[in-house]
């Protein structure tokens, strides 16, 4: 095996809620257990396998540290980013609410709603932001417990911006949907993908981010007018 060939994770390895790190993992770029993850790991995994900025790959690094708890940790295991309402939260667009009972693991259903939102057999900002705004439309109803609030809300774009950067960074911040079911249900990278040609720096980043807010403030805008009219 090559050392970055994709390997699926066994029943012992630890997985996160985030597809992108869980990626990263079964393609070698960080510890394949998924156990005793230092930091500066971390940093260099996003750095090598997404060519993230040094910037970007300590601010992620260390921002989701802090809201673990673990700043001072020398080491973290995949698994801990699943506690509930840390790095994780309500609303993702490929997991379930902890509320239903398993807030990690991929659930294919919810991908294939997401690649149902294509625009032109690709998925973009827009795609994601309508995505969004169905699955809290509806977990208002179903989920008692929703904790969706602003730092939710900034979380949900982010991670907009972050996969639209990462793994659409050589396609217009696009990705074709067969590539996204492969990365998103597979947490591998896709055939004849390859992580963007130029360094992902934070004002990439915060250029979808304020793009996907702004659609979701949109999308709320309008249906508080048709509610209004009916």
């Amino acid at each position: 095996m090559s050392t970055h060939e994709w390997q699926a994770p066994g029943p012992h390895d630890k997985r996160s809620p985030c597809p992108a790190l869980n990626a990263l993992a079964n393609h070698g770029y960080l510890p394949r257990s998924g156990e005793n993850i230092t930091p500066s790991q971390l940093i260099k995994a996003l750095k090598e396998g997404l060519n993230s900025s040094s910037f970007v790959a300590y601010y992620l690094t260390y921002s989701s540290l802090h809201l673990l708890g673990k700043l001072c940790a020398k080491t973290i295991n995949l698994d801990d980013l699943n506690q509930h309402n840390k790095v994780e939260h309500d609303c993702s667009l490929t997991r379930k609410d902890f509320y239903f009972g398993d807030n990690h693991t991929i659930d294919p259903e919810l991908v294939d709603l997401l690649l149902e939102q294509n625009i032109d057999g690709k998925i973009n900002y827009e795609a994601l932001s309508k995505l969004h705004w169905i699955r809290l439309n509806n977990l208002k109803e179903s989920n008692p417990t929703l904790i969706y609030k602003n730092p939710q809300k900034f979380a949900s774009a982010g991670e907009v911006a972050l996969l639209l950067n990462f793994i659409g960074g050589n396609t217009n911040n696009e990705i074709d949907i067969e590539k996204l079911e492969v990365f998103l249900k597979s947490e591998r990278f896709p055939e004849g993908w390859r992580k963007p040609d130029k360094v992902v720096g934070i004002w990439s980043l915060i250029s979808i981010l304020r793009s996907t807010l702004k659609k979701y403030d949109q999308l709320e805008k309008e249906q508080n007018e048709q509610r209004n009219a009916n």
